[in-house]
């Protein structure tokens, strides 16, 4: 619970109130031209959130990351309001400078620290590999503590799995040298996305069989099995909450947004069947129970819907670039 209401306050709470304090303090400028400056850096700072929050996971990834970076370009544009209204020259110093450090820290975030500022379509197919293997440790960070594994770009990718095999060795030699743009570069991309897809669906499927296998509790239970068993549930729980958030943050080509957005569906339905079965060890009373095993089964039967559509979607996409491969 702590933890939502961290993610809440980081992707809601804080860049929209100061969007509204902004906004505020435009209104509450002394002079003419201060209310017009203002009122265009309100304008552009709506127009960042609206990117967020309707835009989301193609320009900056939609979670509490993207939530820093926005909270971190709104606080840039916040002193850059400051800098005008003020009189003197040291507070016009001060401002520009704690504007700066915002601005400073929102470029850090986005290009160094994290790569979660990209636009993934002027990247080739060994460049995002490259990307990858730097986010891998990100990613890593909710995978249950489990040690982190280099991902070498230049390492095989041929498809085994689910949806595709190119029968080529190697992405990154086939794609490395295509033109950003190209057909050979885009299907790289889409690639290079169904690989990590492959590996979010099975862990997808362990969670899901973790949930069906999810004995009944009995009613005369005793305090320490109860225990057990919420201890039980609540593992399933917090591996699903994982798996979602790392679905948030999953690099993806622009050609497979509304394939991504089924994904994301899914997982979030099955973080919900987990957590209502969470839910379901921790009551008594029956009834209660009843309605909580029930919802966690109904969202386990809406996440095979959503994982469903995903699939014909990246087959869809797939059957777009199967003209070139039998050429190839």
């Amino acid at each position: 619970m702590n933890t939502q209401v961290a993610e809440i306050a980081l992707m809601f709470v804080l860049p929209l109130g100061i969007t509204f304090v902004t906004i505020l303090m435009s209104a509450s400028a002394p002079t003419r031209n201060q209310k017009l400056l203002g009122t265009l850096l309100s304008l552009l700072l709506v127009a960042i959130d609206s990117i967020f929050y309707f835009m989301k996971n193609t320009i900056v990834t939609y979670n509490t990351d993207g939530g820093v970076l926005l909270a971190f370009a709104s606080m840039f544009l916040f002193g850059i309001l400051y800098v005008i209204r003020s009189e003197d020259s040291a507070a016009k110093a001060g401002n520009a400078i704690f504007a700066a450090l915002m601005l400073a820290g929102f470029l850090g975030i986005a290009y160094w620290e994290r790569p979660t500022f990209i636009i993934a379509s002027d990247k080739s197919a060994s460049e995002i590999a490259e990307l990858n293997a730097k986010y891998q440790d990100y990613i890593q960070s909710f995978n249950n503590g489990e040690a982190a594994q280099e991902v070498d770009p230049s390492g095989t990718v041929a498809r085994t799995g689910t949806y595709l095999s190119t029968g080529h060795a190697s992405t990154a030699e086939t794609y490395e040298n295509a033109k950003p743009g190209s057909p050979e570069a885009a299907k790289g991309r889409l690639n290079s996305y169904i690989n990590e897809t492959d590996k979010v669906i099975d862990r997808m499927r362990t969670i899901a069989a973790s949930i069906d296998d999810f004995e009944l509790i009995p009613p005369n239970i005793s305090e320490a099995d109860r225990e057990a068993r919420s201890q039980q549930a609540l593992a399933i729980n917090n591996n699903a909450t994982a798996l979602n958030r790392k679905t948030l943050g999953l690099f993806h080509p622009h050609s497979a947004s509304e394939a991504h957005s089924e994904l994301i569906q899914a997982t979030e339905c099955l973080r919900l069947a987990a957590y209502s079965l969470y839910t379901y060890s921790l009551q008594e009373n029956s009834e209660e129970q009843v309605k909580q095993y029930q919802q966690a089964r109904d969202q386990l039967g809406q996440t095979k819907v959503y994982l469903g559509r995903f699939q014909n979607n990246i087959k869809n996409l797939i059957s777009n670039y199967q003209p070139q491969q039998e050429d190839n």
